[in-house]
């Protein structure tokens, strides 16, 4: 059992592993300084929160330092990413500093170490001879039955309509995550040629990595996505009780920048995708 430090809940957490999706943890330093352990393996004292804005804004005001029992005002933030050749190879980021903490602060830092654990969980993958790499070979392993997962670029304007990524959009296995330039890097252990044109799918067909890689990448986009507050909140609910209204958040704000998204089940593409293709 874990207990959220945002909103007090206690939480069960499956014995085969942490839940990125239930709790997210945080390591509590000696100096009152906190770290994002999206792979829930890392050494130090855990505190754990649930990936939601409400609970990660408590946390960053009251909860964690409750959980320290002292002081904790600092945050261990990693820079952003820049996909290369260290990037691909490690799947961690090389540089980061302490920043002053908050609620915005320890969101951002959790979807990039989201992030990061999801270019490490494609570069494991690819190492490993796990998955099907463009649009044919995609194609052919949903055929047999062995795509866990599809992810799907970005910028991929013909990717999200292929046959086998509208099958497992409709049956959950879908993702939409990075651009086919990163997409090819991080997968060049398994097939370098494909780097300079980019990949716009790639099929995941080992099922824990598959498991861990679509945890990470929703649970980022649902962090990521602000909630509404106040006149805002009013004018949705407003919006869904008219003829037509949608009651939905536009992609364009329900879409995170870095960490990918999902894709809707009728095939569409999200808003970032739509700009990305022009």
């Amino acid at each position: 059992m874990r207990t959220c430090v945002g909103c007090g809940e206690r939480v069960e957490i499956p014995r085969s592993g942490a839940a990125l999706s239930v709790l997210v943890r945080l390591v509590l330093g000696p100096g009152g300084e906190v770290a994002v352990d999206a792979a829930g393996g890392g050494f130090g004292r855990g505190a754990h929160v649930h990936p939601r804005p409400s609970c990660v804004e408590k946390a960053a005001q009251r909860g964690l330092a409750r959980a320290a029992k002292g002081k904790v005002s600092l945050l261990w933030d990693e820079a952003p990413e820049q996909p290369g050749e260290e990037t691909a190879s490690s799947g961690t980021a090389s540089s980061g500093k302490l920043v002053p903490l908050d609620a915005s602060s320890l969101s951002r830092a959790i979807v990039r170490a989201l992030d990061r654990r999801v270019q490490g969980l494609v570069v494991a993958a690819a190492r490993a001879r796990k998955v099907a790499l463009g649009a044919d070979a995609v194609t052919g392993a949903d055929g047999r039955g062995e795509a866990e997962l599809i992810v799907v670029a970005t910028d991929a304007a013909a990717g999200s309509e292929l046959s086998a990524v509208r099958r497992a959009v409709s049956e959950g296995r879908a993702v939409a995550w990075g651009t086919k330039m990163v997409l090819a890097t991080l997968c060049s252990a398994a097939a370098s040629s494909k780097r300079a044109e980019g990949l716009a799918v790639v099929a995941i067909t080992d099922d824990r990595i598959a498991a861990a890689l679509q945890e990470a990448v929703q649970t980022a986009s649902a962090l990521a996505a602000p909630p509404l507050e106040g006149a805002a909140a009013g004018r949705k609910r407003h919006d869904a009780r008219r003829p037509g209204g949608s009651g939905q958040q536009s992609s364009e704000r329900s879409t995170p920048k870095d960490a990918g998204g999902g894709i809707d089940r009728d095939g569409a593409r999200s808003g970032q995708d739509r700009r990305a293709d022009g």
